[in-house]
């Protein structure tokens, strides 16, 4: 069974007041988030781009019943850009997770798939 998630969020809250403050931060992201956006010019929306992808992991998950806290998500991104999800928690192993991250200047979105790992969403990963 596949699961959709969408969020977005204005960016504009998570300006330099609340990204300063670091004790709020580590309770939303991991230390490899909070060090990947920290080197951005604009901290505010990688800050809230991930967020937005947080809280679409969270509602695609729900749809399963299980409940995910926000510091359990990381979110990162391979070489090439493209954003990729890695859930701390070794119950939700058995899961597969896409995930599509975009922003604005004043809007993040995020779209992501979960299913569980017997379900194959990339047809070519077995060739």
């Amino acid at each position: 069974m596949l699961e959709i998630g969408i969020d977005c969020v204005e960016i504009s809250r998570f300006n330099r007041d609340i990204t300063s403050k670091k004790n709020i931060l580590k309770k939303i992201f991991t230390e490899n988030e909070i060090q990947y956006c920290e080197k951005k010019v604009k901290t505010s929306q990688h800050y809230a781009v991930r967020y937005a992808g947080k809280e679409a992991i969270i509602k695609a998950f729900s749809c399963y019943k299980i409940e995910i806290s926000m510091n359990q998500i990381e979110i990162l991104n391979k070489k090439n850009g493209s954003p990729f999800v890695k859930i701390l928690d070794d119950k939700l192993s058995d899961f597969n997770i896409k995930i599509s991250l975009s922003h604005s200047r004043e809007i993040a979105i995020a779209v992501v798939i979960v299913s569980k790992n017997s379900l194959n969403l990339n047809p070519l990963r077995d060739r």
